[in-house]
């Protein structure tokens, strides 16, 4: 089993120019996005997975949304009370499009897809590291399997971890009768 686990600070630059071949589709990046292109660039570097791979990525549940900041600037100020009729006419023009692009809870899992051609058993997870161990688990296949998970925290802190691994080495893993955020799992195991 190889294990990458990083994370990034609020103030932290996360370099992930340096794992990615699209450049463009950087500003649909959360930091979450970011941190785990990182872990998997670094889980992958200067091998190319066959596109038969299996992959699974889990999301934590999200602490931080930009959608949620840019709408409640629009209510800053104490003459403007709110209401849903509110809310419709002065916070929904000041949202971004791209900040509900990066709302949608699968992109990460898309983005790694895209960037290292996995076409193979996939699922975007949101919750627990049982579930995306399990998940691996159930592949049907007698090769690796890479896992990821995520988390976005409220302070913009960013955690991601990716690992290269197969059924056996999963099998009895304390982690698969776990309650815990995914990233709990690559926490532990990226020093082992």
């Amino acid at each position: 089993m190889r294990v990458i686990y990083r994370i990034y600070e609020s103030s932290e630059q996360i370099p992930v120019y340096d794992y990615i071949s699209r450049r463009k589709l950087v500003k649909y990046f959360t930091r979450e996005t970011m941190a785990a292109m990182v872990c998997a660039g670094e889980l992958l570097k200067e091998r190319k997975p066959l596109p038969e791979t299996p992959f699974f990525y889990s999301s934590s549940e999200l602490e931080m949304m930009e959608i949620y900041n840019e709408a409640c600037s629009a209510f800053d100020s104490d003459s403007h009370n709110f209401t849903s009729s509110g809310f419709m006419e002065r916070a929904l023009p000041v949202i971004s499009p791209l900040s509900h692009f990066k709302s949608m809870r699968n992109m990460t899992h898309c983005f790694i897809s895209i960037e290292h051609g996995f076409k193979g058993d996939n699922a975007s997870l949101i919750g627990s590291a049982s579930g995306l161990l399990l998940c691996a688990m159930l592949s049907t296949t007698a090769r690796n399997i890479i896992i990821g998970a995520g988390k976005l925290h409220a302070d913009g802190t960013a955690e991601a971890g990716f690992a290269e691994v197969t059924s056996s080495e999963l099998a009895g893993n304390k982690f698969l009768e776990s309650n815990e955020d995914a990233i709990s799992f690559f926490r532990v195991y990226h020093n082992i």
